[in-house]
């Protein structure tokens, strides 16, 4: 029964995409007579859900490039937001009180690339996350105190999603990179009380839109999915616009104030690939891995090793048909958090004392595979035929399927020249006594990616050693930040250093149900301090020279080649780097405690009424609750 709840919402979200399918179309061409009587008319036709036929652009423009380099627009990008990142970095080192360095000298000539990358977990990695970019943030007075990392977000170049870290990436990104404090007071971002598939607190036209909307990209021929209807509902709460900014794209990103000015790091979101020959089958480990920016679409698996303008999506170039508005943001989101495909796995292998009632959930489960409806559906497939997706649909689902659950493989491609990974991991990997998941990570992810680069033919990409996931729980590994990869001498070829930062219960139990879609304020607001508190090891309490080893783990790699890593610096290292010792003893359910005292906030506040959350169940929600957690569906525990 734990995924009764959202196999109900599945099924509804199955009834309404049938109905829009069913639906007569409209005729693409007829649209674009219409859409370029309002372009005529200074009308933006993309404030729409629906995509668009344009004049056949330039042939740069709808060019698959190889991806064993970064494309032209990236490369641009890149070399322009160094000079901003040099600054915030050398502003971020002389503030986080490393001895004996001299950081201007030594960021005269070094610039390091950093790459954030922010875990699955639906809302709770949002929330928590969100905390942690807060600390990250030199526009936050919080974030520029003693114990605050202010200045690590301006200086990172990357910034990567994938299902609940998308929800964090895309509020930004799409957003004109607001601060979390602006986030926290708007009148739309991240207003949870209600859930999003809950009429309460809605419009009385909230059903009506949505599928209004949905219906228009059918209209335009294409098809639609139970992921789009996901979509439309997710953007409502992450993009600051009316109904979500339906005709909101990730290409228009590239647009904003803040990305042209270099002020926000480059955003990249997850996904992978369901080929249809797995409709229906759990996704494997070593499927293909996309990644959507706003200049480009592709992947750097050697299966496909090839990228596309992200804002021709859609086009179908061997027919003459060219397309924009198709990448749409709510679509990117809801793509890389899309879970359904393994809702109607489980529900085909469901059991049952009734063979009647079994052999039902079998033939409705095939129904919808088949069909292809339990995906996202991103075709034309830009890059047919290839090794890997030799079909000219692209089927997309949640990143985490393949256990990968941190966003690593868009840092691993050697030209994007990495340094550092600063990863926040609010996966829902443990169990608790009765089986069902307690919601914190255990290292899973990274191991998943550490196999995937040792086990594959992934050649010239390499990832730091990772132990097994009960080493990480025995270790405490999962229980406050760890960095791998410390010695470069060990790994062979171009790797960065991984300071992984996992969810922890410092004062508030943050391990929250992916599937809780609804919180008050106060209790969002709890996970986001909680995260605030997670990413300064408890604003400094824990460890008052948390942000100088920080300091150093910025500059590790390039002390590393010049020879000249600081004392302070090496007693970083000791404390903080994995050595490479094990334990794979059995682990018994997994329950930490409070870090902090319960209920401490920012400055000492405190929330009397609420000391301290329950783990998994503390917020009762009429909505979604005690649902299985498909975004960590398989133990991985060897």
């Amino acid at each position: 029964m734990r995924s009764l709840s959202l196999s109900v919402l599945t099924f509804c979200f199955f009834f309404f995409s049938s109905l829009i399918r069913a639906a007569p179309s409209g005729d693409l061409r007829n649209r674009s007579v219409v859409d370029s009587i309002k372009r005529i008319f200074n009308f933006d036709s993309v404030k729409s859900y629906a995509p668009f036929l344009i004049a056949k652009p330039t042939q740069q423009q709808i060019t698959i490039r190889p991806g064993d380099r970064l494309g032209a627009a990236e490369e641009a990008w890149v070399n322009g937001k160094l000079k901003v990142a040099n600054a915030a970095l050398t502003d971020f080192l002389g503030r986080v009180g490393m001895d004996g360095f001299d950081h201007k000298a030594f960021m005269k000539s070094y610039t390091p690339r950093i790459g954030l990358a922010i875990s699955g977990g639906g809302y709770r990695s949002m929330l928590t996350s969100g905390g942690a970019l807060w600390s990250f943030d030199s526009r936050s007075e919080r974030a520029m105190g003693p114990a605050g990392l202010g200045g690590l977000l301006q200086g990172s170049m990357y910034i990567s999603g994938l299902s609940g870290g998308s929800f964090l990436v895309g509020s930004m990104a799409l957003n004109n990179f607001p601060t979390i404090e602006q986030i926290k007071s708007s009148e739309r971002l991240w207003k949870l009380k209600h859930s999003i598939f809950s009429p309460l607190g809605k419009p009385l036209t909230y059903y009506a839109d949505i599928l209004a909307e949905i219906k228009a990209k059918k209209d335009a021929g294409f098809e639609i999915t139970i992921t789009d209807i996901w979509s439309t509902m997710l953007s409502r709460v992450m993009i600051d616009q009316p109904n979500g900014g339906p005709g909101m794209t990730l290409s228009s990103v590239s647009e904003s104030s803040s990305f042209r000015n270099f002020e926000m790091p480059f955003p990249i979101f997850l996904t992978v690939a369901r080929p249809q020959a797995l409709a229906g089958f759990d996704i494997p480990r070593n499927s293909t891995v996309f990644e959507f920016n706003p200049l480009e679409f592709g992947s750097h698996d050697p299966s496909i090793n090839a990228f596309f303008p992200t804002k021709m999506l859609g086009s179908d170039i061997s027919n003459g048909k060219f397309i924009n508005g198709f990448d749409n943001g709510g679509l990117v989101m809801g793509t890389s958090s899309s879970v359904f495909n393994q809702v109607f796995v489980d529900l085909k292998n469901k059991k049952s004392d009734f063979a009647m009632v079994q052999d039902l959930y079998k033939e409705i489960a095939e129904y919808v595979t088949s069909r292809n409806i339990d995906v996202a559906d991103w075709s034309p497939n830009p890059f047919y035929p290839t090794k890997a997706i030799n079909n000219k649909k692209l089927n997309l689902v949640d990143a985490g399927m393949s256990l990968e659950n941190i966003p690593f493989t868009p840092y691993l491609c050697p030209h994007r020249k990495i340094d550092l990974i600063v990863t926040i991991d609010s996966s829902a990997d443990t169990l608790r006594a009765d089986g069902a998941t307690s919601s914190w990570p255990n290292g899973t992810a990274l191991r998943a990616t550490y196999d995937r680069y040792t086990q594959n033919d992934m050649e010239g990409i390499t990832f730091p050693a990772i132990p097994d996931v009960n080493t990480f729980i025995n270790l405490g590994l999962n229980n406050h930040p760890t960095w791998f990869g410390c010695d470069a001498k060990n790994i062979t070829g171009h790797s960065p250093l991984v300071v992984y930062i996992p969810n922890a219960p410092y004062n508030v139990y943050s391990n929250i149900s992916t599937f809780h879609f609804a919180y008050e304020d106060e209790e969002r607001d709890m996970l986001i301090d909680n995260g605030f508190m997670v990413a300064t090891q408890g604003n400094g309490v824990l460890d008052p020279e948390w942000t100088s080893c920080m300091g150093c783990a910025v500059v590790h790699r390039e002390m590393e080649r010049r020879g000249t890593i600081t004392e302070q610096c090496r007693r970083c290292l000791q404390r903080y780097c994995w050595d490479g010792t094990t334990d794979t003893t059995e682990v018994d359910p997994y329950q930490p405690e409070l870090k902090l005292r319960p209920g401490m906030m920012f400055g000492g506040r405190k929330i009397a009424s609420k000391p301290a959350m329950e783990p998994v169940t503390i917020f009762p929600s009429p909505h979604i609750q005690e649902t299985e957690d498909y975004s960590r569906f398989r133990d991985y525990a060897n």
